[in-house]
């Protein structure tokens, strides 16, 4: 990213960031054509939900440079790389239960690692083809948007520009407030939405302090921490989404066994081996393990969320992001003049 950005004026500042974010989303979509990189989807994904939160942050700075069509656009861009993804995270747990399940049991997780295998694929090459038709366009109209801008300059002497590192404490204070109130709202394991909640919100902190590192050493240990809470937070998501993938996943499989025997019950010659084995090596048995497992999964996370971050624990990270608004908020135009004279 590039340095002296909060002494930059606002909406030129804004806009940097952005498109740096577009770039990264740029390299990284040729990547996704092989299928041997395993961080492409990674690497596009992360950065088109970045360039989602930078436009959201500096909406106002911005002067609806990026119209809600074109904001649609990306949104819907943005989105399509979720299913995948998630598919994703659920087998690599998944794949890990096989010892702790009995032979029986492991009936259910072969057809879950099937199921989400399919939908992986599928979502994988939904993706490919949906970036490939709609990026370019939309990679070409955000960059043009965002690449010029319209201003005032004041030609008073006395006057004080204002900076972007004025702006980006005033956004950071409402959002590090904003992830306050979700925290305090999260009081037990299953309040998923305000987990959720309190996940995203945490991430957009995270996500405005990020460009500033190079200028704010001081940013570095606080933003590792934030990402400490973020994946915590991430991985109690996780675990709330497959709870409800493995509901929906007992209630598929007891309705496909059941047409199974009433299909050979139906039979000419009905097969009463078959009737038998039917009857006695249920999926669901392995399902409903596997949610077992989750379950104590989502409190363990739950409990170490209790113990470190929620209760007020949370609140010497937002005290020290506080006080790097005010070093942000400090950062005079004539800093980034003197900068580049000296670089000179």
């Amino acid at each position: 990213m590039t340095s002296g950005l909060l002494a930059r004026p606002p909406a030129e500042g804004a806009r940097l960031i952005a498109l740096s974010y577009l770039d990264q989303a740029a390299d990284a979509r040729p990547r996704l054509k092989d299928e041997d990189d395993a961080d492409a989807l990674h690497d596009f994904r992360v950065a088109l939900r970045r360039l989602r939160s930078c436009l959201r942050a500096y909406d106002d700075l911005l002067q609806d440079s990026v119209p809600r069509k074109l904001a649609r656009r990306l949104k819907r861009l943005a989105g399509a790389t979720g299913p995948g993804r998630d598919a994703e995270v659920q087998l690599k747990w998944l794949r890990d239960r096989g010892p702790h399940l009995g032979p029986q049991q492991r009936r259910g997780l072969a057809w879950m690692l099937a199921r989400l295998h399919g939908r992986m694929r599928d979502a994988y090459g939904d993706l490919r083809e949906e970036v490939e038709r709609d990026f370019p366009d939309l990679d070409c109209d955000l960059r043009r948007k965002l690449s010029a801008y319209r201003t005032q300059v004041f030609l008073d002497p006395g006057a004080s520009s204002p900076t972007l590192g004025e702006a980006t404490a005033r956004i950071l204070r409402n959002q590090v407030a904003d992830l306050k109130s979700h925290l305090a709202l999260v009081r037990q394991a299953d309040d998923k939405e305000e987990a959720h909640k309190a996940r995203i919100s945490a991430k957009r902190v995270r996500y405005l302090l990020e460009p500033f590192a190079e200028d704010l050493p001081e940013a570095a240990p606080v933003i590792k921490r934030f990402k400490t809470l973020q994946d915590l937070l991430g991985d109690l998501h996780d675990a709330h989404v497959l709870e409800d993938e493995l509901r929906e996943a007992v209630e598929e499989a007891a309705a496909e066994r059941t047409r199974r025997v009433l299909e050979l019950s139906l039979a000419d010659s009905p097969d009463p081996v078959r009737l038998r084995a039917e009857r006695r090596r249920p999926r669901e048995s392995g399902l409903i393990a596997l949610a077992r497992q989750n379950r104590e999964r989502r409190d363990h996370l739950f409990a170490a969320l209790e113990s470190e971050w929620l209760h007020g624990k949370a609140d010497e990270l937002l005290r020290d992001v506080a006080a790097l608004g005010e070093t942000m908020a400090g950062a005079k135009a004539g800093d980034q003049a003197g900068d580049q004279a000296g670089d000179q």
